[in-house]
């Protein structure tokens, strides 16, 4: 399913569907590193793992009688918390599909050993008749 990531778009993820994971880590109060980690074709010249860096916003504190660097306090950058937002969505929708498919091998097995019953079951029938 293609999803629209216009956030993710605009930091230049041209392919969303390769995104297998990713991790934000605060590296300074005021900027946060977020690692997007792919799963390529082989033989891809595209890197496994990409960085894009935010600068956080400064925003005031709220009272007067604060000086130096606590007057300020740091924010997440938008674009960063809307495109952990389409993150998100991109890894849920791969958990989806990969318990859907869990799901459908068990069902599978277990109708597999529904058949081989039934057919025992059978087996002995036709032989109890002779």
């Amino acid at each position: 399913m293609i999803r629209k990531t216009p956030n993710l778009a605009e930091m230049g993820v041209q392919n969303p569907d390769q995104i297998i994971s990713y991790t934000t880590v605060l590296v300074r109060e005021d900027m946060d590193v977020l690692k997007i980690h792919y799963k390529r074709p082989k033989n891809s010249f595209l890197p496994k793992r990409r960085r894009y860096e935010f600068k956080r916003i400064a925003k005031p504190m709220p009272g007067n009688n604060l000086k130096g660097t606590d007057i300020f306090r740091y924010e997440i950058s938008p674009i960063l918390s809307r495109a952990i937002v389409e993150l998100d969505l991109i890894l849920a929708d791969e958990k989806r599909a990969i318990a859907s498919k869990q799901d459908l091998i068990h069902e599978l097995e277990e109708m597999r050993i529904d058949i081989a019953e039934r057919i025992a079951h059978l087996s002995k029938s036709i032989e109890s008749l002779e």
